[in-house]
């Protein structure tokens, strides 16, 4: 895109506040003639901290004052590294990606960064700025200590705000109303097949990108029944094929029930398909993650309508929900988390080559049975591992596996199943 850098030095130096509360408008008639004119500016200005990162995303809300176009963001900036070329993205409260540009160290005058963006925002609405620097190629942004929840770190909260000053343009923009238009079919489904409940979100009418490493979603919803939640199916918009991450169900409280590495192979017309195994209780807070581990790019389906739970992209809330659905068996009896021992399966190594070696800890005495799969399903090795005071371990020889990528692991053990994603290289 056609983009910056026009300096809006004088805006910074004119205007102080907190970002949500503070607005003014510049006068055409201003002494200084080559400041550009805006209708009105948000600031925050003076900063006593420093934000460094590096393979990961620093995300900050705003509201606009205006309904128009965002033209202007001034940063604060320090510590950029020669030759790296950093992402700026901003996002609307359905996690539209609405402009975005790239920028590097040679724009920066002194330690001052401006963007120049033309996006269409209305008055009072949030909206997000995501800034994300590569693995190995650190920045550093600086920021006002305050309060929490504005501002994130790879989806984890940061004190304060983003020292910043943004400048607004009023006008008419029918593109602007226009974005209340179209919104997909509405929330949760409560039944599913006989003995199993479901939480979805069906239909869809937004985007919400994961385009860069260390970018994520989180969306929390509650649990139908006290049962087993057997599986989730995730509606994917767009992936490409490098596309490599991590999948997660946590609780409120943070305690993670279940993880998996995730690539482009497990997502099949359009879906991420994931099978589980997690004792929940009715009325329990989940939460899924989706996190890019790589510098590659997917897009999830989002329904403005949806009202499960809170979607969040980068930490920062939008006003949208992920297209999903659980599926959990209705089972009274099923034991609490606290009464299982979790079998722990570990692979080594991993990435593996020639072969790889399964080990199981905490696992029931008895027989289990160990499959190595690709991504379409289709059984390379399979054997049984007979578990003896909890452990149990096996090898499998892969000189004659020859394609590169990833592949799934399987545990069975009567109606327990385990699943992983392993890496040959």
């Amino acid at each position: 895109m056609n983009k910056f850098i026009f300096p809006l030095a004088a805006a910074a130096a004119l205007f102080t506040g907190n970002l949500f509360a503070q607005e003014a408008a510049f006068s055409n008639s201003q002494s200084d003639a080559a400041a550009p004119a805006y209708d009105c500016v948000k600031s925050v200005s003076g900063d006593n901290k420093t934000l460094g990162f590096q393979g990961g995303v620093v995300t900050q809300d705003f509201t606009a004052c205006t309904t128009g176009a965002l033209k202007e963001m001034v940063l604060t900036v320090k510590n950029a590294t020669e030759g790296a070329v950093y992402l700026a993205e901003l996002v609307n409260g359905r996690g539209d990606v609405i402009d975005m540009t790239r920028f590097s160290k040679s724009d920066f005058i002194e330690e001052t960064l401006t963007l120049n963006l033309n996006a269409p925002v209305k008055e009072g609405k949030r909206y997000t700025l995501q800034i994300t620097a590569p693995e190995g190629q650190p920045l550093a942004l600086r920021y006002l200590q305050g309060p929490m929840g504005t501002l994130w770190k790879n989806g984890d909260p940061v004190r304060g705000q983003l020292t910043a000053t943004i400048g607004f343009k009023s006008h008419d923009l029918a593109d602007v109303n226009a974005l209340d238009k179209g919104r997909g079919e509405t929330g949760p489904q409560n039944r599913a097949m006989e003995g199993q409940c479901r939480v979805a979100v069906n239909g869809h009418d937004g985007r919400l990108p994961l385009s860069a490493m260390s970018h994520r979603i989180m969306q929390n919803f509650t649990a139908c029944s006290k049962g087993v939640l057997e599986h989730i199916n995730v509606k994917v918009l767009t992936s490409y094929p490098d596309f490599m991450g991590r999948f997660t169900i946590r609780t409120a409280e943070g305690e993670e029930l279940y993880t998996q590495n995730i690539s482009a192979r497990n997502i099949e017309n359009g879906t991420l398909s994931l099978p589980l195994n997690i004792r929940v209780e009715q009325g329990e807070q989940l939460v899924i993650g989706i996190k890019n581990d790589y510098d590659t790019r997917i897009a999830f389906h989002a329904n403005s309508e949806g009202n499960v739970g809170t979607c969040k992209l980068n930490g920062s809330p939008k006003n949208t929900n992920l297209e999903f659905t659980a599926y959990i068996a209705e089972v009274d009896d099923a034991p609490a988390r606290a009464e299982l021992v979790e079998t722990k399966v570990t692979t080594y190594p991993n990435p593996f080559a020639d072969r790889i070696s399964v080990r199981l800890e905490n696992a029931k005495d008895g027989k289990a049975i160990v499959q190595l799969l690709d991504f379409s399903g289709n059984v390379l090795r399979s054997d049984l591992i007979f578990v003896k005071n909890a452990e149990g371990d096996i090898t499998f020889e892969t000189r004659d596996i020859e394609r590169p990528g990833y592949y799934a692991l399987r545990v069975i053990q009567g109606d327990d199943v385990k699943n992983i994603t392993i890496m040959k290289r």
